[in-house]
């Protein structure tokens, strides 16, 4: 590449190159501000989010790609990095009223949740393992910090840790895969290693099995699943509600890319493998999520549960291209609303320094705060699949594709997963609801409560209307299709 295509290639990518920029100068000009002129610094913050979101939605519609074809810049990548952008604005809002209560350094949670969004937007956008591999650290690096954030806290340090380890360890194993891969094929770039496949070579099939325990380290789906309730409980609230939404999306965004443009022709051994670990995902996380006496660590449990239900939609696609993509894509666009809202009530109700965890913690929630409690209700019902929240259509899809590509019992067994679910979602309603005050609430926060009317209001109109939302997500799985010569 010449300079004038190097120039040409960084004005593609605006949105990520504002968020770089925008993380670097928190980082730079927070030591030289003094006070109360620190507290700025959130707006900054969301000012950089807002203008990566604005150049994100001239991506719509276009097919693009940077550096020598290393990044797609399409509508697929286009619509996870609206998830992204989502996700981190409100983690950031979440962050103003809950870091004041446990930590002086806000604006460096600002900029690693910035940084790693670049990450992620980087990492969707890969056409090639380098890129892939680069936008992976680049979002786990800022995340393995965010998750010790807290150093007070032994928990919040020991979360940093293991995920630090274990994370390092997935990276190796996927690293090592990537290297057999190019090793076999004498190329990085997806495309060429799909044209070179060749069934009877051995580093093809070890270096596949490598990049795919990679993922499903990185997605938190069983076996590799045990370190999501450790860090998800370890971590800052907010930093949990980034990473539950962010790290999964951005995982099963370039899982999809690397199946349909690299490993396509690996998908009658690949298939039934996914299909195994998406039952034992759905129904391992859904009966630890019932023995948990910590919302936040059943929350976590549930999260490893919707990776299986992800991989419902990922098994069909393969049976029925565009209506099991377009579900994944659909499933993971909920999930930022209601996964998120449900974060966001136990940062909202945590207050001096001590998290909002455990079930007394909201007992009695309606007496006090209807509002909260109400905002709570839309989300743990929208987790459940219940009408007519945007959860219920996005399981609904998910379902459907995998019934019409033919995948009939792993419907059914998502179905029965999901019913099963339905009672630790509405156990926490119970609390809330039915049972006496146990504990003190916190004063209303007005940046909590915004966000909070945002997520509620969108997790229900978008289950009443979902209709145009679903049709983004076809646009962008058929975009994915036509890119990757499969369609």
């Amino acid at each position: 590449m010449n300079l004038s295509e190097v120039f040409k290639s960084t004005l593609l990518l605006g949105p990520e190159v504002s968020l770089i920029l925008t993380g670097v100068v928190l980082i730079v000009i927070d030591p030289l501000l003094r006070g109360g002129a620190k507290k700025n610094l959130f707006w900054l913050a969301l000012i950089g989010l807002g203008v990566a979101f604005a150049l994100n939605l001239k991506r719509f519609g276009i097919d693009e790609t940077a550096f020598a074809g290393a990044l797609s810049l399409d509508q697929f990548a286009a619509y996870f990095n609206v998830i992204f952008l989502l996700g981190a604005f409100i983690a950031v809002v979440f962050s103003k009223d809950y870091l004041s209560n446990i930590s002086h350094y806000t604006t460096e949670f600002y900029a690693l949740i910035v940084l790693s969004t670049s990450g992620m937007m980087i990492l969707v956008s890969a056409r090639e393992f380098m890129s892939l591999f680069l936008g992976f650290e680049i979002m786990s690096i800022s995340v393995y910090v965010l998750s010790a954030f807290q150093r007070e806290s032994v928990r919040s340090t020991e979360a940093g840790i293991k995920y630090l380890i274990l994370g390092g360890f997935s990276s190796a194993i996927l690293l090592y895969g990537i290297a057999l891969l190019y090793g076999a094929s004498g190329s990085i770039y997806f495309s060429e290693i799909l044209s070179k496949y060749d069934a009877g070579n051995p580093l093809f099939i070890a270096g596949s099995a490598l990049v795919l325990v990679g993922f499903i380290f990185k997605i938190g789906a069983f076996p590799l699943h045990q370190w999501v309730p450790d860090v998800y409980e370890g971590a800052p609230m907010t930093a949990t509600a980034f990473m539950s939404v962010g790290v999964k999306a951005a995982a099963f965004a370039i899982l999809l890319r690397v199946i349909f443009e690299s490993l396509y022709q690996m998908q009658v051994s690949i298939m039934p493998v996914l299909w195994i670990v998406a039952v034992f995902t759905m129904i391992v996380g859904n009966i630890a999520a019932i023995t948990q006496k910590s919302i936040k660590r059943m929350l976590a449990y549930s999260s490893i549960a919707h990776a299986g239900y992800v991989l419902v939609g990922v098994v069909a696609a393969y049976g029925g291209r565009e209506l099991g993509l377009g579900s994944v894509i659909y499933y993971l666009f909920a999930y930022t609303f209601m996964n998120l809202g449900a974060f966001g009530v136990l940062s909202y109700l945590s207050r001096d320094g001590k998290d909002c965890e455990t079930f007394e913690d909201i007992a009695g929630l309606w007496s006090r705060r209807p509002f909260v409690a109400v905002a709570l209700g839309v989300f743990m019902f929208s987790l459940a699949g219940i009408p007519p929240t945007i959860g219920f259509f996005a399981k609904y899809r998910v379902f459907l594709s995998a019934v019409e590509a033919g995948f009939y019992w792993l419907a059914v067994i998502g179905i029965v997963s999901s019913v099963i679910s339905a009672y630790y979602y509405l156990r926490v309603l119970v609390y809330a609801y039915m049972k006496e005050e146990t504990v003190s609430f916190p004063s209303f926060k007005l940046a909590s409560s915004i966000a909070l009317v945002v997520l509620a209001v969108g997790t229900l109109v978008l289950g009443v209307f979902p209709l145009d939302s679903w049709d983004l997500a076809l646009k962008a799985a058929g975009s994915v299709l036509v890119a990757f010569g499969s369609g």
